[in-house]
């Protein structure tokens, strides 16, 4: 596991705690949804394919590479969110992504996006703890 993991690990599982609506809804709703979009993707690109195959994943990285790009886009955009706790859980989701999509990795790579989304839904949801 990366050394930055697991702090950004502590701090995601502590971001319910400081419940704050985003700053841009839209905007964040938006990276839930391309993420998700991604998943899926990633997950179907898998089916057609074996990893541990050079060929295959040649191939795939050169029908698929774009897929890649936009995970990357993403993970950067998300980086750059104004508040930590959407920061740290869409960077999150979005690098659980760029494995997803990734031609030499395996389905399981995708398991990470969804609860990292759930948590940004949650965070989205709960309301501003009251003064």
């Amino acid at each position: 596991m990366k050394r930055w993991m697991i702090p950004l690990l502590s701090l995601s599982l502590a971001a319910p705690v400081l419940a704050v609506p985003p700053e841009n809804p839209d905007q964040v709703k938006g990276m839930i949804n391309d993420l998700e979009t991604l998943a899926g993707q990633g997950r179907a690109l898998k089916s057609g394919h074996d990893p541990a195959d050079p060929a295959a994943v040649t191939a795939c990285r050169a029908e698929h590479g774009a897929l890649h790009d936009r995970a990357v886009a993403l993970r950067d955009g998300a980086a750059t969110l104004p508040q930590l706790a959407y920061r740290v859980n869409l960077t999150m989701a979005a690098s659980a992504a760029v494995a997803c999509v990734a031609c030499d990795q395996g389905a399981d790579k995708c398991d990470a996006v969804a609860p990292a989304l759930e948590r940004v839904r949650h965070q989205m949801n709960t309301p501003p703890a009251k003064e």
